[in-house]
């Protein structure tokens, strides 16, 4: 009996350095999202003043500046645009290609989830001059056409890559089911791959959206109009100009942080649970 005292003692004595660690983990993730939330709520003459303390004046002068004075509205809507359409095509055809390679007799199916992987190791700069060339003979340099033909192509291996491992754990029994009951590959797609996969296919629609969202290159290179710029670059801009401004950089970066956070505040439960079947396979 005086074993299991001793034994739960030590259970605690080795949870509190965990637990420590984990706490200062968290404060160093949580401390300069408070700083720039703080810091985009603040006159520049207050900042200067205290620039790690409280705010002496609590103003949204910052945000209303760039959204009046410098597009980051409109940038913020381009954005959203692009993004959206390119991950909800990208997704579609990831859960396609998916269940495809994962529980359909495809030919070579082993080979083609290789070459996803192959593909997802190769530089993104050596890929710059040659699909710009590419894009250029196809007149779609300059339109959100490209640019979104650009964000599919790129995400499209490993969505693909993943979602397969994913599929592969849903049993094979039920898609028999599906199929005796005269359900087709669509129908099978939508009544049972989508609900049982949807921790899988929630994790890539938030990566994938991420990845999206702050991508810079291709919004800079392809993009040329300041109407339609978007919101990575317009921040960016305002960043490399206005670099003494630190209450207005802040707001661009809480701005831009928003979107994500908020993503992630409602999936992170899908993430999880996809990240741990991708583990688990």
């Amino acid at each position: 009996m005086s074993d299991a005292p001793s034994a739960r003692i030590s259970s605690r004595r080795t949870q509190w350095p965990i637990f420590i660690a984990l706490c200062i983990v968290a404060a160093s993730i949580i401390y300069p999202l408070y700083f720039v939330i703080v810091t985009a709520l603040r006159p520049n003459a207050d900042y200067l003043q205290n620039p790690f303390g409280l705010p002496g004046t609590w103003t949204l002068d910052n945000f209303l500046a760039l959204v009046n004075y410098y597009g980051a509205g409109q940038a913020f809507l381009n954005s959203l645009f692009v993004t959206s359409v390119a991950v909800v095509i990208e997704l579609t055809l990831a859960i396609l290609a998916g269940y495809a390679l994962a529980k359909l007799p495809v030919p070579g199916a082993k080979y083609i989830t290789t070459t996803f992987v192959s593909v997802m190791l190769i530089p993104a700069p050596v890929l710059i001059i040659p699909v710009y060339l590419m894009l250029a003979r196809l007149d779609l340099v300059g339109g959100y056409g490209g640019l979104i033909l650009v964000y599919i192509a790129t995400g499209l291996p490993f969505a693909t890559f993943f979602l397969t491992v994913t599929f592969r754990s849903i049993p094979q029994e039920v898609i028999e089911a599906a199929r005796i009951d005269g359900a087709g590959f669509f129908r099978t797609v939508w009544s049972i791959i989508r609900p049982m996969g949807a921790s899988g296919i929630a994790t890539v629609a938030v990566l994938q959206f991420l990845g999206a969202w702050n991508e810079l290159i291709w919004a800079v290179i392809l993009i040329q109009s300041d109407s339609m710029e978007l919101l990575t670059p317009a921040l960016a801009d305002i960043g490399s100009r206005f670099l003494t401004d630190q209450p207005l950089v802040s707001a661009g970066l809480f701005i831009s942080a928003s979107v994500p956070l908020i993503l992630l505040g409602f999936a992170s439960r899908y993430i999880m649970q996809g990240l741990a079947v991708g583990v688990n396979r």
